[in-house]
């Protein structure tokens, strides 16, 4: 029986590694060119003696993402509708959203998300399960892998999904109860064995390099200086994939943890571990494609026009350079030695005596490169019709004369590419927010806290149970980012602003209206209670008015009746 166990464990464990080995062999072909995209984000130039001598960069890169980026940077909202129509639970759990929002920091989660995907072409989210509910966090690009036959529309087509690089300390791994007792005493076994002091070397230069690249895309760690006091690493890696299951006779999803690619630490369902059969990834691209699963990406479309810029630039410089160190030509002679000289004002230089100095000495001519501004401005306008972030985009006026209909043109092609690609993040955080429900359905918080604010600023806690937000119609996300929101309300706006036109006497059409116009902006409930009563105020006023006059109006139409009964007699 031992015997037979082993033999199955050697051989998932071949199969994992056979999984890891194809799913990174696909990814590699792209690590060029992804090094190269974060080099020139980065600011970060390589050298030759050849086309590039000097080490300048003109940020055609960065300026591009940034400018993108700020078109789409506003973090979509969910609003959740509980399927029964039950108001409290619905409320409740929204309030358990907008608190994991805060916790998580999910906009900047949602930042980090959409540059990888400017600068990969792809991103993918994984669903952590914690003690406070489900929390979200960004992958970078190296470290997760997928089945080569996965759709690249869905994520659960895939196989396997392999997330790599999760670098660990032995103290954690001794001390994490999830692992099995024997899979530990294995690992003690290896990471003292002569290759296990190699690979443990390795994994600690790798989590170097990985952190460092964290750094400068602006994520920061608790766990950055975890590693500095000689703690010995390994590298785990999370295998999800599907295995057959014997007695059942059907495909089973599991999930394997298994350290440097030999010690298997743990091996369960995934149906045992999360609760659902989902993978717990969410994986998205703006330019995706059906034949592969890693797209081009717009850092693609400016890496080559940039280096093209880069070496332009930099050969004008060079020129420049050698036009200020001031090289002659000179024919040696015995009655003339040139000599080096410093600058300055009043020195004089000695010349070949008897001679013509222009026969004896010639200054280098160096031909000037004065195209190169000129080449440079058509190269990086041909960059900003491929990717949308044309001059007026990035703050920058276009040269000529331009009419203000040819600026609004401009504009609004650009405003209609970064529409496009807010479909397709908010396609993904519709999955998101599916599979996060999902799973706090499945693993639900004894206990939550929140927190409200109240009119007077005082902050109160409430105990919430799960009983209070578990929901078994279940509950929709409707996700809208707030830049769409605010656009709507101005529609709305616009509509009611036409039909107050239309029936401008209408008391409570106008009512409505008002009512909807102070909706739109951010405005405490203070706030709207002095504004409801100002305009009360200015209400009652006209009616004041009046009423005063009309017993004076009364009084005067009573005594010209008295006159004509008077004259009447």
């Amino acid at each position: 029986m031992p015997e037979t166990q082993i033999q199955i464990n050697e051989s998932l464990m071949d199969k994992l590694v056979a999984e890891k080995t194809a799913a990174n062999e696909l990814q590699k072909r792209k690590h060029e060119d992804w090094n190269d995209n974060y080099e020139l984000y980065r600011n970060k130039v390589k050298t030759n003696r050849l086309t590039q001598r000097q080490a300048v960069n003109i940020p055609l890169m960065k300026e591009t993402i940034k400018t993108i980026l700020s078109k789409i940077d506003d973090a979509p909202n969910a609003e959740w509708k509980e399927m029964g129509g039950n108001e409290d639970k619905e409320l409740i759990y929204q309030e358990i959203w907008d608190a994991a929002l805060r916790e998580n920091k999910l906009e900047l989660i949602d930042i980090l998300d959409k540059k990888n995907v400017l600068l990969y072409g792809l991103s993918a989210k994984k669903l952590n399960i914690g003690d406070t509910g489900v929390s979200i966090n960004v992958l970078d690009v190296y470290d997760i892998v997928y089945d080569p036959l996965m759709s690249a529309s869905d994520s659960e087509t895939a196989k396997f999904i392999i997330h790599q690089n999760i670098f660990r300390s032995i103290r954690e791994i001794l001390a994490d109860d999830r692992y099995a007792k024997n899979g530990k005493d294995e690992l003690m076994s290896w990471v003292n064995s002569e290759p296990g002091l190699t690979q443990s070397e390795e994994n600690k230069k790798n989590w170097e390099l990985k952190m460092e690249r964290l750094k400068d895309m602006g994520v920061d760690h608790q766990d950055f200086s975890l590693f500095v006091g000689g703690d010995r690493l390994v590298n785990l890696t999370e295998h999800y994939t599907n295995i057959w299951n014997i007695k059942k006779k059907e495909w089973e999803r599991k999930v394997v943890v298994y350290a440097d690619d030999h010690v298997e630490l743990l091996n369960e369902t995934l149906m045992d571990l999360t609760g659902v059969d989902f993978w717990p990834f969410i994986v998205w691209s703006e330019d995706p494609e059906i034949n592969d699963i890693y797209p081009d990406s717009v850092a693609d479309l400016v890496r080559t026009p940039n280096k093209v810029l880069n070496v332009w630039f930099s050969q004008m410089i060079e020129n420049r350079t050698l036009k200020n160190f001031q090289m002659h030509w000179f024919l040696p002679g015995q009655n003339y030695t040139p000599q080096t000289y410093t600058p300055g004002p009043g020195v004089m230089l000695p010349a070949p005596p008897g001679d013509d100095i222009n026969k004896v000495i010639k200054p280098v001519e160096i031909s000037g490169l004065d195209d190169t501004l000129t080449a440079i401005s058509a190269l990086t306008q041909i960059v900003e019709r491929g990717t949308g972030a044309t001059a007026i985009e990035k703050g920058q006026p276009e040269k000529g004369v331009q009419t203000l209909g040819e600026v609004q043109i401009l504009v609004g092609k650009a405003m209609e590419r970064s529409i496009g690609i807010a479909k397709f993040y908010k396609m993904a955080w519709h999955e998101t927010c599916w599979k996060w429900d999902k799973l706090m359905h499945a693993n639900a918080p004894k206990i939550l806290k929140l927190y409200k604010t109240s009119r007077t600023g005082k902050i109160y806690s409430k105990k919430i149970y799960a009983s209070d937000w578990k929901s078994t119609a279940g509950y929709e996300p409707m996700i809208r980012s707030s830049s769409e929101q605010e656009q709507e309300s101005l529609k709305t706006i616009q509509k009611f602003m036409f039909l107050l036109a239309q029936f401008p006497n209408n008391e409570a059409l106008r009512k409505i209206a008002q009512k909807r116009m102070l909706e739109s902006v951010d405005l405490s409930s203070e706030e709207l209670k002095q504004v409801e009563s100002s305009e009360e105020k200015q209400q009652q006023q006209p009616q004041q008015q009046e009423q005063e006059q009309s017993p004076q109006g009364f009084a005067e139409i009573q005594n010209k009746m008295g006159e004509l009964a008077a004259l009447s007699r």
